[in-house]
C-alpha cells in the first residue's frame, strides 16, 4: 500500500468529524426569528387570554434601553412549563410569526443584534 495513501486515510476520519462539528454549530448559531425584529413573546400552554412568559434573565448596558443596550434576555427551566411552547416574533413592518418551540426545549436567549436560540 502506498504510504501516503494510508496517511490521508488517517486523517479523513478527524477532518469529517471536525467538518460535522462546525456546521452544527452554525446551525445553532442561526436565530430562529427573521431579521427586522421588534419584539418577541413566548407563549406557554393554550389559554385564553395566552399566557406570556416572563424572560427570568435580563441583562443590560448602562441605559438599560431594549434593544439598544440589550447584553442578554433569557427564559430557562423550560421543561417545567405548560406545553405547548409558541415563540412569538414581531417584526418591524407590523406582521409576525409564531413558532412552535420542541418537546424538551429548556432555554431561550435573545442576544445583541436580536438573535434568538432555543435549545
Amino acid at each position: 500500500m502506498n504510504p501516503g495513501a494510508n496517511f490521508m486515510s488517517y486523517l479523513t476520519k478527524p477532518l469529517v468529524v471536525a467538518f460535522a462539528l462546525i456546521l452544527s454549530q452554525q446551525a445553532n448559531a442561526a436565530s430562529l426569528c427573521k431579521a427586522g425584529l421588534s419584539g418577541i413573546t413566548l407563549i406557554e400552554g393554550n389559554y385564553d387570554p395566552p399566557a406570556s412568559m416572563t424572560p427570568d434573565m435580563e441583562r443590560f448596558k448602562p441605559g438599560g434601553r431594549w434593544p439598544d443596550d440589550l447584553i442578554e434576555q433569557g427564559w430557562h427551566n423550560l421543561r417545567k412549563a405548560h406545553a405547548p411552547l409558541r415563540l412569538v416574533c414581531r417584526y418591524k413592518d407590523g406582521k409576525q410569526e409564531t413558532l412552535l418551540l420542541p418537546k424538551g426545549t429548556d432555554a431561550c436567549v435573545l442576544k445583541p443584534g436580536l438573535i434568538i436560540n432555543c435549545k
